[in-house]
Order: structure tokens, then sequence, then C-alpha cells
């Protein structure tokens, strides 16, 4: 996926242009002649969820669960076309850069918010303050640490002032769940967003359940005028695939999704449901190594734990072969992503349990040692993932006691690095330096392994100041080969992240490699 903005995308060849200017009001017009599939208001459409939110502040979380609920409250200053390639306007309908550290956006006329407060520039220099305070406690804030100032000189222009050059910036500025747009003062008069807030998208709370029920209804003062044209979302929490699978069936929801290839297949053939196969792998299972401590400070054991892995036989036995070997980027990054095919030509990649025991040798570890793999069983595969690698390994001497953990747990405990090793799955980005630097930069407040690599962290930083599409890809793979040499992260595969389905009376939907639904705003029912 190419998910960069080059450097004269928006800066023009003369060095300041006009990056966009308004697009549609609207949903486009269908043929007059076409009353069957014109779009019609009203219904509510009724969601098989897997997981409870965790909180709905956009800005506290790293969770899916919770993306995937606010990702229609929220809207942002730009958002990401039908192809998830480019950026295009939202609440800024244009914007224009003067030089490589400055962007001035333009905010559209007359938004609102839920409560009716209109939206003003200093709700967006507030939004970006919240995410840098350390007492909001963002795993994002390390993103934006390159914001150097933020000028609101009337309330609908907003400079932001960066201190080097930032590639990425259009694309986070796009993506909810790093620049969500909020309420300066339903901030402060909540305190918090946890149980809701007010937002700008086509979508407002009404209830929130936790463990059972999110109920979302129509904003009848969202901006694009005749959107949504459905009366609301209800989010019916259901952490079980084989009763997500049976209320799909029964029409007692009408859109959900899976996690397991086999259950996708099996909804494949009924006839009443749209299941369309992902075209591409955008979730990379990533396993982690606590580096600060011994034994995984060493790289020849992280070096021979991940020549000890037979990749080809995970996505085999777990995935049904629908899933791709992958380096330090899924797939569908593409052309930053070494290609499925390329992996096992990357160091340390290809099984050796010879070369792994030498390694163990070498280290100090002839007789193995034992050690912790936290893992959830809320994600499908990752158990099962979990005792591959504990048989895999444990003939080299490495003796694993495998701990599963709440989702939310584990999540604390992947990002916290409570144990030696833990492994989540990491959701679509929108830019390569989203999947390789948070993880990876020692300056990142996420990190989960603790890794500290100054010739990593200067690859990081060459490739997200390079407004260069063609050496950004150069750079990334020559970052993916040092990942892999280190052994700073073990991939066993990249997936789908789900397979998305729903009842063929809903029409007008489409979806996207990142698993947004951000177009159930432009969704009806027949």
């Amino acid at each position: 996926m190419r998910a960069d903005i080059s450097r004269r995308q928006f800066l023009g060849s003369a060095g300041i242009g006009v990056a966009a200017l308004g697009y549609g009001s609207g949903f486009p017009a269908l043929a007059a002649d076409d009353e069957a599939s014109a779009p019609k208001r009203g219904g509510v459409l009724t969601i098989g969820q897997d997981e409870n939110p965790i909180g709905l502040d956009p800005h506290k979380t790293a969770a899916f669960s919770t993306d995937n609920i606010v990702e229609h409250i929220y809207t942002c200053l730009l958002r990401w076309d039908a192809t998830a390639s480019q950026v295009e306007p939202d609440l800024a309908v244009a914007w224009e850069s003067p030089d490589p550290q400055t962007f001035v956006f333009h905010l559209r006329e007359g938004v609102k918010f839920h409560n009716g407060d209109a939206l003003a520039s200093e709700d967006v220099k507030f939004t970006f303050q919240r995410l840098a305070d350390p007492a909001t406690r963002s795993p994002w804030v390390s993103i934006f640490s390159v914001i150097s100032a933020i000028e609101t000189p009337d309330p609908r222009t907003v400079v932001f002032r960066l201190a080097k050059p930032f590639a990425p910036f259009l694309n986070y500025l796009a993506t909810l769940k790093y620049a969500a747009i909020v309420s300066r003062e339903d901030v402060k008069r909540r305190g918090d967003l946890i149980k809701g807030g007010v937002g700008t998208g086509p979508f407002m709370l009404e209830d929130f359940q936790p463990d059972s029920l999110v109920r979302l209804k129509r904003n009848p003062d969202y901006y694009e005028l005749g959107l949504p044209y459905l009366d609301g979302l209800d989010f019916r929490i259901i952490p079980d695939e084989g009763s997500r699978m049976a209320a799909l069936r029964a029409g007692s929801v009408q859109m959900t999704w899976l996690s397991s290839p086999d259950s996708a297949a099996q909804m494949r053939s009924v006839s009443n449901i749209v299941a369309p196969e992902p075209e591409a792998f955008s979730k990379l299972l990533l396993l982690e190594f606590d580096q600060r401590r011994p034994p995984f400070n060493d790289v020849r054991v992280r070096r021979a734990f991940s020549l000890a892995l037979n990749r080809e036989l995970i996505i085999k036995v777990v995935w049904r072969g629908r899933a791709g070997l992958a380096a330090a980027l899924p797939p569908v990054q593409s052309p930053f992503a070494v290609p499925s095919g390329d992996v096992l030509g990357l160091p340390y990649t290809k099984e050796d349990v010879a070369a792994a025991k030498a390694l163990m040798a070498e280290a100090g570890y002839a007789a193995g040692f034992d050690t912790t793999f936290a893992v959830s069983p809320s994600n499908y595969g990752d158990v099962q993932i979990a005792q591959i690698v504990q048989q895999l390994v444990g003939r080299i001497g490495i003796r694993i006691k495998i701990l599963q953990k709440e989702w939310g747990n584990l999540v604390t405990d992947f990002q916290s690095t409570e144990s030696p090793i833990s492994m989540a799955g990491l959701v679509w980005g929108p830019d390569p330096d989203t999947n390789i630097s948070i993880r990876l930069d020692s300056h990142s407040t996420v990190n989960p392994g603790k890794t500290a690599d100054p010739v990593l962290d200067d690859m990081l930083a060459k490739a997200r100041q390079s407004y260069d599409a063609a050496e950004r890809v150069k750079l990334y793979r020559a970052v993916q080969q040092r990942v892999a040499d280190m052994a700073y992260v073990i991939t066993p595969c990249a997936s789908a992240l789900r397979w998305e389905m729903w009842s063929n009376k809903l029409q007008g939907y489409r979806t996207l490699p990142s698993t947004q639904r951000v177009y159930l705003r432009q969704a009806w029912f027949q």
C-alpha cells in the first residue's frame, strides 16, 4: 500500500502549494432511473462486536476495540480516501505547506460538535496539546513530539510548526486513532472521555453498557449533506465467534467479523450474507522480547530463538495457508514491506536448529532456560501460535510457560514490558513509520521490547524525514533487514485483520484494508 505523501504532493513544484480544496457535499448521486439501488433513509444496523471497548477516549488507548467504535463518533482534519492510500479533506477543507516544517489548515465552516458547540481552531490546538500532555498518557505522544508550536490566527485557521521535516505528518492527521479532534469544553467539563464524549462524526453516543452494548444514533448536524442514511448503530458485544455467526445467520445482527479462516469459509456459503475474501494481509503478529535483562538482552539468544522457528508451519497449521510470511512491516504496506516471498532471505528467519543450538551454547545457555510467554486467548490463533513456538524453541532448550491474559491486561503487559515474551497483533498503520518507529525507536513511549539501538534510531529518523517516496522505500527495506539481523522482534506471520461480513440487505458499504468501518456513513438498508 502506498501510504506516504511525497513532498511534491503537498508542497507543490514551486515550494508552496494548496494540497486540497473542498470535496463533494454528500454521497455521490445515483442515476434517477436506478431507484432500486438509490440510498434510503432509516433503520438501525446491529453489529456483532467481538471485543468490549477499553473505554471510549480516542486519545488514551491503542486498542482496536476502542478504535472501531470511536471512528464513528469523531473525525480528523483529514481522512483516507476509498483506496486507503491517499489523504483527502475532512474537517480541514484545504491546506498548504509553505516549507517542509510548516502546515496551514483551513477548517470547514459550520461544523458542530454533538452538543451543538461550533468547531473552532482552538479545539484543534487543544486536541494536540492534550495528546502531548503526560497526564493524558496517550500511547501516541511520541508521534506528535515533532510539533514545536501550534498557532490559531483565527477560528478557522490552524498552523502547525514542526521541529524538523516529518514525512508521515499528513497520514497521521488523517487517522482517527492518532488524531481524533475533540471538544475543548467537553473534555474540561467531563475530565476525560472514557465513558464517551462529543465529536463531529456521523454518529453520536447514546448509550454505553460495558460488556453488553454501545449504541450510537444519527448525527442530524453532520457536515456531509444527507449523511448518514442509517438512524443508528448498535454494537452488541458478543465475544464468542460461534454466537456471532449464529446471530448473523438469524438476522439478529446484520454485520460482524470473524477471526478464524475456518469460520469465514463456513459463512461464505450462506446465501444472504456478503463475505468477501480480504484483499491483503494487514495484521502483523508481533512477538516482543524484554531486551533490558537476561536472557533476551543477548542478541545471540534472540537470533537462536528466531532460527528455531518454522514460520511456514505456523501459517499452515494455524491459518490453513491463508496468511503470509512477513518482516517488520505487514505485506499490505507495499512497496515498503519486504514481500512475503523474500522474507526467508532475511537474516535468521529460515529454520536452522543446529545453528540455533550453537548460538545458545555461545551465549552460555547450552542447558537452556525457563521463561514466560504472555498471550491473549481473545485473538484467534494467538494461543495456538504460542504453543507451536513453545514446542519449536523447546528443541534448543528454551522452556516456555504460556501465560494467558485477558485482552486488556495483555495490552498493558505488551506496552509495559511486564513479561519476558509477549505477543499481540499489530493492526494496519497509515505509514511505515507507524509500525516500525512506535515499536522499535528508543524514543517511543510504547516500544514494547525496550529496543535501544542508536543505529536503528538514525535509520528511522532518516526515513521519516525524507519526502522522497523512492528513498523512503529503500530506507524502510534496510530497517527491516537490521531488525531481522538483530532479532529485535519475531513476526511469525501476517494475516487478515478480520473476515468482515454483512447482510445483503445492507447496501453502499465498502471495506478497507484497515478494517475501518467509516463507510457505514454512506450505507443504507435496501
